[in-house]
Parts: structure tokens; C-alpha cells; sequence
């Protein structure tokens, strides 16, 4: 008996606690880019850059911290406290196994005793209070974590000031672009003891964050602000597969899976990397009408063909659906239906769908155990026969069924209308209720499949769209369970629709408090399916663009007590029950090659694998990464073999040989190289470089500096690939660029410019001119009609030019109008802004437009 208590006062110690995190915990803060994405666009937040703080007798940095879940690497500095300019002290994340704790303390270039680990399950889905306290008096640091509290000797007597960095840093002799994907937020300083400096990170826009208790603003630089990401909708992948596709969610895992017809896809929610299982016998064709969902039993993915009354499962270790599907079939009569598991008979439930010219409100049963089909009648108030309606499961069981396009007969041809119909389904008792008409406001609105509850508020979340457009986007809609209150929620989603062609559904992903939202089109000329997987960080927010001004405050001192005891009930139920949630962070393996998305709509671009590194498969020297890269026949790097003079003797060679089309001379060369020697002296420089270089270069093939006609260039220099070559045949083309090439001049440029590390007095001239082209062949493919309807094309030629100029004024035009057609009103605002802020630093005044005005 006593046992049984104990049990009760832990599960009801334990929903209370997750329900206070759900309400305190995710509500703001700032993300952090890490490791996914290059140098330049990684976060920081600097305070006291210019104007450092003055360090007190007793000086205390507290903030709070999360880890993102599921990411490939989380090394690196959370913060660096510089002091003086001369001792700094680092908390950083090691990821390394068998060297003791992950979280370490550095002091100078010396490791302190101060190491810990905070566990997973806090340090991924939760927020720990970091304490870092300076100590004049007593020459000491104190820190704590987790109410450990330790303890490191340091002289401090003679400190004056100090400055922060979070995340990614350039400070000089303090640099740091390493970091772990975190967040954090209300960092505070407080000074004996007195709270003088407060930075919430409660804002969702802007660069500038205001200091709430003193004067000292700081400066984040790539935020990604979590109060915007309940505002607004993040791509997380878009790429495409064979055939059409479906798609089907794993709450557990935090996965997606694509089903394509030679294989299935696993990316999991915060990360690009796949897996991909090839079937063994290839292709699958699945009829029209079929949709995927997760078997819960077994973990498997699980394929519903009402029409031929099969359920196939897909074994991942043989690689082989259990059932093969009839192909061709006679279309289908249950498109877009709606399907859900009950646990209690172990069974999937499929109601409505169209097909042939008839909707219809048929209720299908499955029973998993049996392998057996039974069509059910149901009792109560008549389903409206339709279509692309909702549905839901939520707490008890009870089932939800929303909306959705059709008519009272079933007959597409009499009076069809869109449905606001609220249903309950009751298996027990085997009767549907009404339990409201819902009144929205898009006329035309239709759903996704999936409707998502939060049992804790009471609230169901759908994602509607008009019918009656191609270009359509879903919006997420919360709505009580009475139907009466009704909110938007979010950005737009973009979605192209065609009923036969199109799916989308919602997910919500419990330990990352995260709604999914994933879209699928068939092209039907190419055989093709594109696939975009969106999230929404929880509990969002009404999707609107402001100056950053916080609506939300730090949390009180009761709520953290509460959070505490939260935290601290959890361990006890752990000890209690002898449990550890465990989650995998592996990265996942790619065991089968993908489909890489194409900018250029309807052209795929097949890659053999996907590589954390990818090499080069042969013999070139590219420009167009910075400084010049050279790789020999088997495509290994060999640039770190040519020295300082040899390398920029090569690019004088390349670019004199393929730009000038005739090679350098040799006076040219002496007055560039050797004008301070003799004749004699630089002439035979000049033959020993030469010849350090063709030695080398034979590791390329048949090439060779040599003189012809009184200039020196390379022979046989097209017989390796070089990007200069290839920028120049392109650009002869101008506008009359192909799909293919256009791909190809995207891909080349998106390193960067021309040789935009190399600042070599004789280029500077060339640099100029490239740019002059690059900017002119890329602005032309904004008047070509091809291109002109694909924002996503539009997005990536700007994103080019801006590598060239910075302030290309038509560019950022052509880039915030691509950005709001695809429903992405707050990244053109912000690429507008950093426009502004741009053009003031180069021009000394003004942008005179406004946002408005240029969009």
C-alpha cells in the first residue's frame, strides 16, 4: 500500500513539475549558430567590447543555459571573460570522452579545478543557472552549478575592468570561433552583491540588447532570438526524392521518415544529416491514396492502402516491405484521409477521403494483431462526407475531427462547400457528436492531416490553408475544444498545392517543444517528390514583426523556487523508480545516396553521398574560395606544399594566363617580384621559382609554366579544372544561361568572391573587373523571365552579388521581395535592415528608403 502512494505522489509530483517548465521554461532567450553553419554566420554576444566593465570588489556573472538536442558537435567556448586585456577566464564544453567532466573552467592557459557535468536530461531540455563570482578580497573565483558550488585561487588584487563574449568571438589575442549549439538567456552582473547590469535576451529582433539595470548595451551578432522562433516557422530541410513520396513522424526518436520508391529517409529535427535505407528490391510502387504512419509497436514504418486493403511494414535490417503493393491501380477513393492509432484494441482507425468524383465519411478499422480489415458504422450526428479535414487524438483518448472540403450527398457535383464542423468520435460507444461549427476566417480554409493537442492548456493546434490557390501556405491555428476561441499562431508555411499532387501534416515533438510541419509536392514530368520539413519552437506566438521590445520579464523568484523543487523532484523520481530517459545523440550514418535539392525548380541534382567533408575527385586549382586551393590527380589538397611566393607566383600565372589570355612577361615579373635585385640576381629568381612550381605541378598532370611568344604562362592548363576558366565561359553567356548553368555559376560563387583573402597589389585591378562581371551577369538573371518566378533562385543570385557588393541596392530589393513570396516577412525585414546598417558605415549617411517603400 505504501508502495502504491509513493507511486502516486510521483507521478503527481512529476506532471506538476513538467507543467511548470512548460510555462516557465523556452519563453525566451537567445539561440546560438554553432558548428552547422561557417565562421560569418555563427552567434555571439559581446558586452563591453568598447567600453569594458569595471570589475568590483565582489562581481558576480550569473545567466542560464540550454543545450540544443540532437546536434552533430558541441565543443566550444560558452563564454570568455577577458580582463585587462590580458587574463582571460573560459567556460568551455568538451566533448572529448575519457578526459573527465564536459564543462570545464580556464584560466589563462591553465585548467582549474572547476569541472562538472550537467545531466542530459536538464542540460537538453531544461535551463541550469550558471554563477561565475570574482572575488577581490578574497583572490578567488567562485562557481556554481546545480547547487555544486567550487572554488579556484587567482590573484585579482590589481584588476580593473573586464569584457564577455558568449558564443563566437574577435577579440584581439582572444579569438574563439568554437561553440556548442546553446542558448541562454537573463544574463545579469551584479556588483556587491546589487544587481547593476541585466540582459533578459527577451526580445525578437535586432542586433542591439538593451541593458534593463545600468547602460552597458550589447551587441549580438547572427541571432537567432527564441521568441522570434515561436513567430516564426524555421526551414529545417528541403530536398528531394524519387517518386511520390509519403512521410510519417517518430515523437520518440525526433525523426522524420520519407518513403520514396527506392528508398527510405530518416532526418531527425535539428540536423541536416541523413540516413537512407536502399530497399532491396527497388522501386516500390505504392498506389494513389496511400499514406505512411508509424507503427508504435514496433517502431517500423507502416503503409495504408484503403482502396487494396494492405498494410505493408518496412523491415530496416532486411531492407524489404512485407507486402507488395497492386501497380497500377484504378485510382483511389480515399484521398487525403484521415488516420490515427488506438492503443486500447491496437488497431489504426482511417476516416473519410475522396476519390471518383465522391467524398465520403467511411470509418476502416485495422487490427495490427490480427491482420484483419472491418468497415464500421457509427451512430449519433451524420460526418459531413469530405476531404482534407483534421484529426487528433488528445487526453483519455478522445478523438477530434475538424473541417474539411465535401458535400452533405458525397456528390462532388452537388453543392460542394468547406466544412467547420468540430466532431468527437467515440470508439466505445461508436457515435460521433458535433461539438461545435467552427467560423474561420479564410473562406476556402482546408487542413493538413493532423490535428495536436496540449492536454495541460486544453487546446488543439491545426494547420489550415486556402484550397483554391497553387501558391498556397499553412498557418497554425489554435482553437479551444468548445471551437468558440480561434487564434493565428506563427508565420506562413509555404505550400504548393494541387489535391492529387500535394500532402502536409503536423507534428509535435514533446522533448524538443517543437511543432513539425512537413509538406510534399509530386512532379509528376520529373517522377519526383520535394520534401520541407518546418518547425515552430512551443508555445508559439501571433506572428509579428516589432523592435525587439520585450513582452515578457524575467521569471520571479517564486516560479525559479518552483522551477528548483521541479528539477529537484525529477532526481528524487529517478532515484525512486530507478529509470534514466535516455536518448540517443548519435550522428546519424548515411548508408544510401540522396537526392540534393536543386535551386532551379524541377532540377535535381544527384550527389553520390553526403559528406561531412567532401573531396575533390581530381587534379584543379580553384580562386574563387578565398586564396588560391590546388589538388592533385587523386584530389587530395596539396596548396600547404607551395610557399607564400610560390603560391602567389601560381596565381599570377593562372589568372595572366586564362583572364589576360596570353601570360605575364618577364619584365612584368621582375618589376613585381625582383625589382630591388640585379638583372642577373632576379633572372635567376625568377627560373628557380619557375622551377619549384613545375616540380610541384606535376603532381596535376601535363601542365607547366613555360614561355611562348615572350610571355609566360601554363600549357595544358584546360586539361585540369579550374573555376576561373569555368566563371569566364559562363559569363561570356551572360543572360542566356541555361537551367544547368545557372546551377553551376550559383554553386561557383558561393564561396565567395575572387580571391577575397588574397591582397596582392597586382590583382587588385583584375579583382575589380571580375566582380564588375559577376555583378552584371548575375543582376541579368533577374530580367530573365525563366527566373523570375522562383524566389528561391532570386534568394540565392542575391546572396551571390552580396559576396561582391555589399550595398547592391537592387539585389537586396529583389532578395526581401523573394523572401516575403515565400513567407518569410521577418528575414526580409532583417536583410533590409542589415542593409541600412551596412550602407551607413560605408557611406556616412542614410539609406533614404524605407521597408515599405521598397518592397
Amino acid at each position: 500500500m505504501r508502495s502504491k502512494y509513493i507511486r502516486l505522489f510521483i507521478i503527481v509530483y512529476f506532471l506538476f513539475s513538467i507543467f511548470l517548465c512548460s510555462i516557465a521554461f523556452g519563453q525566451y532567450g537567445l539561440e546560438f549558430v554553432s558548428h552547422e553553419n561557417e565562421f560569418d554566420k555563427r552567434t555571439s554576444l559581446c558586452i563591453g567590447d568598447k567600453d569594458p566593465l569595471n570589475l568590483s570588489d565582489q562581481t558576480k556573472l550569473t545567466f542560464d543555459l540550454q543545450f540544443k538536442p540532437y546536434q552533430q558537435d558541441y565543443f566550444g567556448y560558452i563564454f570568455r571573460l577577458i580582463i585587462d586585456d590580458k587574463t582571460n577566464i573560459d567556460l568551455i564544453y568538451d566533448r572529448s570522452l575519457g578526459y573527465g567532466k564536459h564543462f570545464k573552467l580556464i584560466v589563462g592557459d591553465t585548467f582549474t579545478n572547476i569541472n562538472f557535468d550537467i545531466p542530459t536530461y536538464i542540460l537538453y531540455y531544461n535551463w541550469s543557472k550558471i554563477e561565475l563570482v570574482l572575488d577581490k578580497k578574497e583572490n578567488k573565483i567562485l562557481f556554481k552549478c546545480l547547487n555544486k558550488t567550487f572554488e579556484y585561487k587567482i590573484d585579482l588584487k590589481t584588476m580593473k575592468s573586464y569584457k564577455l563574449a558568449f558564443g563566437f568571438n574577435n577579440y584581439t589575442l582572444f579569438q574563439s570561433s568554437d561553440l556548442p549549439p546553446m542558448r541562454i538567456k537573463d544574463v545579469a552582473i551584479y556588483n556587491e552583491k546589487k544587481l547593476s547590469h541585466l540582459w533578459a535576451l527577451d526580445q525578437t529582433l535586432g542586433k542591439l540588447v538593451k541593458d534593463k539595470e545600468g547602460l552597458k548595451n550589447a551587441i549580438a551578432n547572427n541571432p537567432l532570438w527564441i521568441k522570434r522562433l515561436r513567430q516564426e516557422w524555421t526551414l529545417e530541410n528541403d530536398y528531394y526524392v524519387s517518386g511520390r513520396a509519403s512521410f510519417s513522424f517518430d515523437p520518440v526518436r525526433e525523426c522524420v521518415y520519407v518513403i520514396s520508391e527506392d528508398s527510405l529517409v530518416r532526418t531527425y529535427l535539428g540536423t541536416k544529416n541523413f540516413t537512407s535505407w536502399k530497399y532491396l528490391k527497388a522501386p516500390m510502387r505504392a498506389p494513389n491514396g496511400y499514406q505512411a504512419i508509424l507503427n508504435p509497436l514496433t517502431r517500423q514504418i507502416n503503409l495504408i492502402s484503403i482502396d487494396q486493403k494492405i498494410v505493408s511494414e518496412f523491415d530496416t535490417l532486411t531492407r524489404l516491405w512485407s507486402k507488395d503493393f497492386i501497380f497500377p491501380a484504378k485510382g483511389t477513393h480515399y484521398l487525403s484521409f484521415n488516420k490515427f492509432y488506438s492503443p486500447k484494441d491496437s488497431s489504426y482507425y482511417m476516416v473519410a477521403g475522396y476519390g471518383h468524383f465522391q467524398y465520403n465519411n467511411h470509418v476502416h478499422k485495422y487490427h495490427l494483431p490480427s491482420q484483419t480489415w472491418d468497415s464500421l458504422s457509427f451512430a449519433g450526428d451524420s460526418l459531413f462526407p469530405h476531404y482534407l479535414g483534421a484529426l487528433g487524438t488528445g487526453k483519455n483518448g478522445s478523438i477530434f475531427l475538424l473541417g474539411g472540403y465535401g458535400s452533405a450527398t458525397g456528390n462532388q457535383m452537388l453543392n460542394p462547400k468547406v466544412s467547420g464542423d468540430l466532431m468527437k468520435m467515440d470508439l466505445q460507444s461508436r457515435e460521433f457528436k458535433k461539438i461545435s461549427e467552427v467560423n474561420f476566417s479564410e473562406i476556402e480554409g482546408v487542413w493538413a492531416n493532423s490535428l495536436v493537442f496540449n492536454d495541460s492548456t486544453n487546446t488543439i493546434y491545426g494547420l489550415m490553408f486556402p484550397k483554391n490557390k497553387f501558391k498556397s501556405s499553412l498557418q497554425l491555428i489554435s482553437i479551444s475544444p468548445d471551437g468558440k476561441e480561434i487564434k493565428e499562431l506563427g508565420s506562413t508555411v509555404p505550400f504548393d498545392f494541387h489535391d492529387i499532387k500535394s500532402f502536409a501534416d503536423l507534428y509535435y515533438s514533446k522533448a524538443s517543444n517543437k511543432f513539425v510541419a512537413v509538406t510534399m509536392y509530386f512532379d509528376t514530368n520529373a517522377r519526383q517528390s520535394r520534401v520541407r520539413i518546418f518547425t515552430l519552437m512551443a508555445p508559439a506566438l501571433p506572428y509579428l514583426i516589432d523592435k525587439g521590445n520585450p513582452s515578457s520579464s524575467p521569471i520571479s523568484w517564486p516560479i525559479s523556487v518552483l522551477l528548483a523543487l521541479g528539477i529537484i523532484g525529477i532526481i528524487l523520481i529517478l532515484i525512486l523508480i530507478s529509470r534514466k530517459r535516455r536518448h540517443n545523440f548519435n550522428k546519424p550514418m548515411i548508408e544510401e545516396p540522396l537526392f540534393k535539392k536543386s535551386i532551379l525548380r524541377d532540377e535535381p541534382v544527384e550527389f553520390e553521398k553526403i559528406e561531412t567533408d567532401p573531396v575533390n575527385r581530381g587534379s584543379a586549382i580553384y580562386l574563387f574560395r578565398g586564396d588560391i586551393q590546388i589538388f592533385n590527380k587523386n584530389g587530395v589538397e596539396i596548396t600547404k606544399q607551395f610557399s607564400k611566393l610560390l603560391k602567389e607566383l601560381l596565381s599570377m600565372f593562372v589568372v595572366y594566363t586564362l583572364y589576360r589570355g596570353r601570360g605575364i612577361s618577364s619584365e612584368k615579373l621582375v618589376e613585381i617580384f625582383w625589382s630591388d635585385k640585379s638583372v642577373s640576381s632576379a633572372t635567376n629568381n625568377r627560373s628557380v621559382n619557375i622551377a619549384k612550381i613545375n616540380s610541384l605541378l606535376e603532381q596535376l598532370g601535363d601542365i607547366k609554366i613555360s614561355k611562348q611568344s615572350g610571355y609566360w604562362s601554363i600549357e595544358n592548363l584546360e586539361t585540369i579544372e579550374t573555376d576561373l576558366s569555368d566563371f569566364l565561359k559562363l559569363s561570356k553567356k551572360g543572360s542566356s544561361l541555361n537551367p544547368s548553368e545557372v546551377e553551376k555559376i550559383i554553386s561557383l560563387l558561393g564561396n565567395g568572391g575572387f580571391m577575397y583573402e588574397s591582397d596582392y597589389e597586382w590583382l587588385d585591378s583584375i579583382k575589380d573587373e571580375i566582380s564588375i562581371h559577376a555583378i552584371g551577369l548575375l543582376s541579368s538573371l533577374f530580367h530573365n523571365p525563366k527566373y523570375q518566378d522562383n524566389p528561391e533562385l532570386i534568394v540565392e543570385i542575391s546572396n551571390r552579388i552580396f559576396h561582391f557588393d555589399s550595398v547592391n541596392e537592387e539585389a537586396m530589393i529583389n532578395k526581401c521581395k523573394a523572401l516575403i513570396h515565400l513567407g518569410y516577412h521577418s528575414l526580409a525585414h532583417q536583410c533590409f535592415e542589415t542593409f541600412q546598417q551596412v550602407y551607413q558605415q560605408l557611406y556616412a549617411e542614410p539609406y533614404i528608403k524605407d521597408y515599405k517603400e521598397i518592397i
